[in-house]
């Protein structure tokens, strides 16, 4: 059973399951996205693809006992237990259900991986995206890069599974952010998401996003890290349509503005707007010259604040 858990600290979540858990969910998304990209007209950039895959480089690294573990437990002192109360159960019964206690009671293990909060949110809007549209019979008929026809190793059953283990990485997402911010404004977020058109997210801004909340969470409140991912998930949906239309969208703009105002109370840029963000990235960036990841990195230590890398310190604290 794969699960997803808050990390203490808030900056995002813990993603854990047992190895056959783990496997299965990164060959799904391996082989559905190698499908989905192959067989008909891409509805997102090729490199918003590219960073679904720095999740399947996380699962993996976690199932190859990598990053951590945990025991969890698996409540095997209720094994039998309804059986006992809907009929008497035998002397030998109960002892079987003694021994299978003692045999399993500290539970199972189960790999763990931590991931920031901006991936999980891009993850998720991402994958939703990618699986509103339904496989088609004439898939099926392209032609693979091996020369092969992918009905010939990939049939609609496996496209079947596959997107039903990513549904279910995203309905655990979506579970996870209910208990994060509430049911009320994780609700909000679901109906706004659910009613606009919003375009690709942006590995870029998420990016920025990552760089910010790196440099600024020491030093916020509970309350200040609820309000960054809040925005945060807004703005990777896209807030166009509740500026666009703030009368019928007034619960969702209240929500976003007020989180935005408690951030940048100060005058200090902790959170970064979108739209801000590629304005102040289209006057560094020069499209006739070459623009490289640690041009970027540059760019987001002047511009929001240098970040110290926490994770390379080894005193970072999930």
């Amino acid at each position: 059973m794969l699960k997803i858990k808050t990390t203490p600290n808030l900056y995002g979540v813990t993603l854990m399951g047992d190895y056959e858990d783990l496997d299965k969910l990164y060959d799904s998304i391996s082989n559905y996205l190698e499908f989905y990209q192959n067989s008909h007209d891409r509805i997102l950039p090729y490199h918003e693809y590219e960073y679904l895959l720095s999740l399947n480089y996380d699962i993996r690294h976690c199932y190859q006992g990598d990053r951590g573990y945990e025991i969890v437990e698996n409540n095997s002192d209720q094994y039998g237990s309804m059986a006992d109360v809907i009929f008497k159960a035998s002397e030998e019964f109960k002892d079987e259900i003694e021994n299978v206690h003692a045999e399993h009671k500290n539970g199972n293990l189960y790999y763990t991986v931590e991931i920031l909060y901006p991936l999980i949110f891009h993850y998720l809007i991402t994958f939703d995206r990618l699986l509103e549209e339904e496989p088609d019979e004439s898939w099926f008929e392209e032609t693979r890069e091996n020369g092969q026809k992918w009905k010939e190793q990939y049939t609609m059953i496996d496209a079947v599974r596959d997107r039903g283990q990513m549904m279910h990485l995203t309905g655990l997402f979506w579970d996870n952010l209910q208990d994060l911010l509430g049911s009320e404004k994780a609700n909000a977020v679901y109906d706004y998401y659910t009613g606009v058109d919003f375009p690709a997210p942006t590995s870029m801004y998420c990016n920025a996003l990552i760089h910010c909340q790196l440099v600024n969470f020491e030093e916020m409140t509970e309350e200040e890290k609820l309000d960054f991912h809040l925005a945060s998930i807004y703005e990777i949906i896209d807030v166009e349509d509740m500026l666009t239309y703030p009368e019928e969208l007034e619960e969702n703009l209240d929500q976003y503005e007020h989180a935005i105002t408690a951030l940048n109370k100060d005058g200090r840029t902790r959170f970064p707007i979108r739209e801000e963000f590629y304005d102040e990235l289209d006057k560094v960036y020069d499209p006739s010259k070459p623009f490289y990841r640690n041009n970027f990195e540059d760019f987001l230590n002047d511009t929001y604040g240098q970040d110290s890398d926490p994770f390379e310190t080894g005193e970072f604290q999930w």
